[in-house]
Order: C-alpha cells, then sequence, then structure tokens
C-alpha cells in the first residue's frame, strides 16, 4: 500500500504549493489597500519569517518523530491557513509580521512531510518517493505560477483574488492532512511501555527514553564524514535558498518596477519548477551511485549557483534576473533531490 499513502501525501504536497499569489507577494502588499513601503517590506515584514522558521525548525526537529509525523504535517497545514487569513485581511505591519510568523512555521514543520513517507514505506521504495514527494511540491508551484500569470497578464483578476485562489487550495490541502494514514511504529524508543506507572509517569520515561535514544542516534550518523558533510551543504544551501525565495521579488521590482511595467514572476516560477520537477522525476530512475560522484556534482553546481547569485545582484535587465533564478533554482533542485 506504499502508493496509496504517496498519492496522498503528494496530493497534499501539490495542493500547499498551488498558490498563484506567491510569485506576486511584493507587488500585492505594495499596492492598495495594502500600501506597504519597500523598507517596511524588506526591513519589519520579511525577515520576520527567517526567524519564525528557526525556532520552529529546532521544535520540529525533536517532536515531529515523536509525534509519529502525521500531527506536525496538520499544523503545517494550519499554519498555512493562518497565513493565507492574514495575508487577505490583515492591514498592518503587526498583522503582516504575524503572517510571516505563520509561513515561517509552516515552512519548519515541512520536515514532516518529507519525513513522513520514509516511515510508512519500505527502503526499497525511497528512491522513487523522495523524487515523487518532490516533484509534487514543484508541480504544484508550477501550476500556481502558470495560473498566476495568465489571470494577471489577461487581466482577468488582480492580486487580491488570487490570495483568495490560493487560500481555497490550502483548504484542500488541510483536508488531505487530516486523512493520511498515521505512522502505526517509530524506530525510537518512545514506543516501549513501563507498566504499573500512572500515564503521565509513562509519558516522562518515554520521553526520557526517547532523548537518549535521539542523542545516540544523532552521534552514530554525524560520526559518519560523509553524512556530516552532505548535511552541513544541505543546511547552508536550504538557508541561502530560502534567503533567495524571500527577497528575489523585491530585486526583480527593483530592476522591473510593477507599478510601470507588465511583470512575468508566475511565468518565470512556472518555467523554474517545471524544469525542476522534471529533474526530480528522472532522478528517481536515474542508477547513479551517488557516493563516487555526489560530492564532486556538489562542489561543481554549488559554484555555479554562486555566479548566478552575483549576475543577479548586479544585472538591470529583467530578462537575464529571470534566466539567473531559473538556473539557479533547477540547479538547486537537482542537488538537493541527490542530497536527500
Amino acid at each position: 500500500m506504499w502508493w496509496y499513502q504517496t498519492i496522498l501525501l503528494c496530493s497534499y504536497g501539490f495542493f500547499k504549493e498551488m498558490k498563484p499569489s506567491e510569485s506576486f507577494l511584493t507587488p500585492y502588499l505594495r499596492e492598495t489597500p495594502k500600501n506597504f513601503t519597500d523598507e517596511q517590506l524588506v526591513n519589519e515584514i520579511y525577515p520576520v519569517s527567517t526567524y519564525a522558521n528557526l525556532v520552529a525548525l529546532f521544535l520540529v526537529f525533536f517532536i515531529t518523530d515523536f509525534l509519529r509525523y502525521k500531527p506536525v504535517i496538520i499544523a503545517e497545514a494550519v499554519a498555512y491557513l493562518a497565513t493565507r487569513v492574514l495575508l487577505i485581511w490583515g492591514t498592518s505591519v503587526l498583522s503582516m509580521q504575524l503572517m510571516q510568523v505563520a509561513y515561517g512555521v509552516a515552512m519548519g514543520a515541512e520536515v514532516a512531510y518529507y519525513s513522513y513517507i520514509y516511515a510508512a514505506v519500505t527502503v526499497e521504495h525511497y528512491q522513487k518517493v523522495t523524487s515523487f514527494t518532490r516533484a509534487a511540491i514543484l508541480v504544484g508551484r508550477m501550476m500556481a505560477g502558470l495560473l498566476g500569470q495568465l489571470l494577471i497578464s489577461l487581466d482577468l483578476t488582480g492580486y487580491l483574488t488570487l490570495n483568495y485562489v490560493s487560500f481555497a487550495s490550502v483548504i484542500v490541502a488541510f483536508l488531505f492532512s487530516l486523512v493520511l494514514p498515521g505512522v502505526p511504529s517509530s524506530a525510537h524508543a518512545f514506543n516501549t511501555r513501563h507498566e504499573g506507572h500512572s500515564w503521565y509517569r509513562q509519558l516522562g520515561l518515554q520521553w526520557k527514553a526517547y532523548l537518549i535514544d535521539f542523542i545516540q542516534g544523532f552521534k552514530n550518523c554525524y560520526s559518519r564524514q560523509l553524512l556530516l558533510r552532505w548535511s552541513v551543504w544541505w543546511a547552508v544551501a536550504t538557508c541561502g535558498e530560502l534567503q533567495v525565495e524571500n527577497y528575489v521579488q523585491n530585486l526583480w521590482d527593483e530592476i522591473w518596477p510593477s507599478h510601470e511595467h507588465k511583470i512575468y514572476n508566475g511565468g518565470v516560477t512556472a518555467m523554474t519548477h517545471l524544469f525542476s520537477s522534471t529533474i526530480a522525476v528522472l532522478l528517481a530512475f536515474t542508477k547513479i551511485n551517488w557516493t563516487i560522484w555526489g560530492e564532486l556534482c556538489l562542489a561543481v553546481f554549488s559554484i555555479i549557483d554562486c555566479f548566478l547569485l552575483f549576475i543577479m545582484a548586479g544585472t538591470n535587465n529583467i530578462w537575464v534576473a529571470y534566466c539567473s533564478y531559473v538556473l539557479f533554482r533547477v540547479i538547486y533542485t537537482f542537488l538537493i533531490t541527490i542530497a536527500r
């Protein structure tokens, strides 16, 4: 039944990312009725999600396996719902900061989305489900970008309506999170029952056993140099990618102001994730020994991504910035997929 759980999880991943408003967040917040300034967006609003994500990651890191994944996935969906509500009806800087807190929590909880399937399927399916769950995210973003660009370019709707569409999609994702099968067991020690103790005493003993098991597993994993190097790269690369995603729309708007020109953020998003999802699916069926070629790929393509970031930061041509971003995201997706 591995395919059943994979389909449900991928459906959840698709709908939680099928948000056509995402590619137009900065123009939406700058225009009436929001009317936030560049300084407010860059210095007061957008940075909040970074710190919220950091705090959420620490919490999720410790509780995801203990709660057996599904509750954390539901919490992620609820956080995305809160993000949409605040984006649509919030009007103050404080409400937008709370929106960024909710968004940061959702990003932190995404760990459960990617790790759930490994507790639900057997080892022989790992490579396929890794690519499928990643592709579901990318296809959702691609469809969101395409839909948003079509609606804006054809003047069929405004940015506010895109947020309502995103809200509806997140509601569907929330429903999928509720019907996900629970993970019946875990590899960690908190499943051990301690007879003769009250329930709260049992819970305390289970937590203690879990933490001991967790720390031991952490030591065993990261005493392996290869795994440590890949993990450090993954952490640094993901940090960089999140910063690019957070501020790239501000860069585009500085190069090509949305109040003066037609913008193509949605089309760029769609193109980016079309290529990225194709790569993610192809990697599911590619037989390459990444223990031999993986580190070379990480080094070479990471350097290329660095050059692309410098090009984006220095250019005054919006099409150069768009193309550099597409290449940056495609390379990142390739590397993060093999890193998993």
